[in-house]
């Protein structure tokens, strides 16, 4: 799939102000992948290994369907797909994948699918949730993500001075820029996207 990339965005800060892409973490971004199972996208998308993706990630939801097997539940382009670690509670323990109460959900749950030969990659969106933003949102954002350009006007803007005063580097399509001109930057509006890489430490 030809995904409209306006430029590639790359962040360094000094210290790890992760708190500043808690939003945008839980709110969405996208990264594109091949069609597959959910398992084997979240792999190769945040360089994780099989056992801890499973270990961490108790809570799956795709395009708002609880899943129960992410080794057989494909994902393609267009995709929502939402995790979250271990809900408290009683609606926490239903929603947990592969738990014992989720045949009390049975109703609403994804039916477990490979994509059928042919299925087309693209854009997935992933949302992040709980405990897993600060665990996991630091991989995503270090491999590179894929946002809209408004969306990450926004982003750019919400950042404080003092929180800027962090960030040591700022490259914009290979170009080195100060993150004064970055805020006041006007990207391309419509629908496409920026790559972003954010690297903290």
């Amino acid at each position: 799939m030809n995904v409209p990339v306006y430029g590639h965005l790359r962040l360094h800060f000094q210290e790890n102000p992760i708190t500043v892409f808690f939003p945008f973490l839980q709110n969405g971004f996208y990264v594109e992948i091949n069609a597959g199972n959910i398992l084997d996208t979240l792999c190769e998308s945040c360089d994780l290994g099989r056992e801890k993706v499973r270990q961490r990630i108790q809570t799956i939801f795709l395009n708002g369907k609880p899943v129960d097997d992410i080794g057989t539940a494909g994902v393609q382009d267009g995709d929502c797909l939402a995790l979250s670690a271990a809900m408290p509670g009683l609606v926490g323990a239903t929603m947990r994948s592969g738990g014992v109460l989720a045949s009390f959900r049975h109703s609403i749950s994804h039916r477990s699918e490979v994509p059928q030969s042919g299925a087309r990659g693209g854009l997935l969106s992933i949302k992040l949730f709980n405990l897993l933003i600060k665990e996991m949102g630091p991989r995503f954002l270090e491999r590179g993500v894929l946002v809209a350009s408004d969306t990450l006007q926004d982003l750019l803007r919400a950042i404080t001075e003092a929180e800027w005063m962090h960030c040591k580097r700022v490259e914009f399509n290979d170009r080195e820029i100060n993150c004064n001109a970055l805020t006041k930057m006007e990207l391309p509006t419509g629908p496409g996207y920026v790559h972003l890489e954010v690297t903290f430490g």
